[in-house]
Order: C-alpha cells, then structure tokens, then sequence
C-alpha cells in the first residue's frame, strides 16, 4: 500500500511539474513573430516601421529607431477572448505584449514581455 501511494504521489508531482514549464499562448504567438522578424532584418527592414510589418500574429503598437541608431525596436500586443463556460457566456480579453530588439550584431531579433502601451 505505501509503495502504491509513494508511486501515486511521484506520478502527481511529476505531471505538475510539466504543467507549470509550458510557455504562455502569448509566448508562443510572439516566438512566431520573432522568426519573421528575423526573416524581416534578413531581408534589409532598417526602421521599426519596416521591421514592424514582418509581423503576423499580434498587433504592432509601437515602433522606434533604426538599425543604424541602436534603438531599433518593435513592441507587438497579443489578444485572444476566452470564454466562460461555467457562469455563462462572460467574455474576457486576454493579453500580453512582446518589446522586439535585434541582438548586438544586428543578425537575430530577441524578444522580451513589457508592459503593454
């Protein structure tokens, strides 16, 4: 009966350990933009606003600088409605917004959660 419990208990920590390492619908949304980004410095995008039209999955809503200046940057907010299906149909939006930065080099574009504007 012990070693039942203790494989029960092993098996419980085990799967919330993996619930808790999966990464935002956000996160992953901004992940997808990244690769366009990166396609976007590839392709020769030398402002934000040229860099911000890579962008596919969420809204760009802001952008700054140049890649000359050092301060290029693109900000992308994420949306998405849930729904509650226990109290009725009570809509709530959802959101995360992403700051997009090309690296040292200026080759890779990397991307960090920021406080939406």
């Amino acid at each position: 009966m012990t070693r039942r419990l203790g494989t029960a208990a092993a098996v419980l920590l085990l799967a919330l350990a993996l619930a808790g390492c999966e990464h935002s619908w956000h996160w992953k949304a901004a992940d997808l933009d990244r690769n366009r980004l990166n396609l976007g410095l590839f392709r020769g995008a030398d402002t934000g606003e040229e860099l911000g039209t890579w962008v596919r999955n969420g809204r760009v809503v802001a952008v700054e600088g140049t890649r000359d200046g050092d301060d290029l940057a693109v900000v992308v907010r994420y949306e998405r409605t849930v729904g509650d299906g226990w109290l009725g149909q009570q809509q709530k939006i959802e959101q995360g917004c992403y700051r997009f930065t090309p690296d040292g080099p200026g080759n890779d574009v990397e991307f960090g959660r920021t406080d939406c504007p």
